[in-house]
């Protein structure tokens, strides 16, 4: 099921332990679609991470104002 990414849904996803939104998205496709990511070591996940990705640090993207949010994600039932 696909929701609209919020900054509550960021906050409720953090609190479950996910850190990371993956996606197989590039960053130039226009609308984007999430995966929640539970990642031990987050430093050894940033070095093998690729620039072209959509992928995103949870952690970064809270304090970004919602209406900069236009991804979506799949979510974790």
């Amino acid at each position: 099921m696909n929701v609209p990414l919020t900054i509550e849904i960021l906050k409720d996803l953090k609190h479950k332990g996910y850190n990371i939104l993956k996606s197989d998205n590039s960053v130039d496709d226009v609308i984007q679609h999430f995966v929640p990511t539970k990642v031990n070591d987050l430093w050894a996940f940033m070095s093998e991470f690729k620039e072209e990705s959509a992928t995103v640090v949870i952690e970064q993207i809270l304090d970004v104002p919602e209406e900069v949010l236009e991804g979506k994600f799949l979510r974790v039932l």
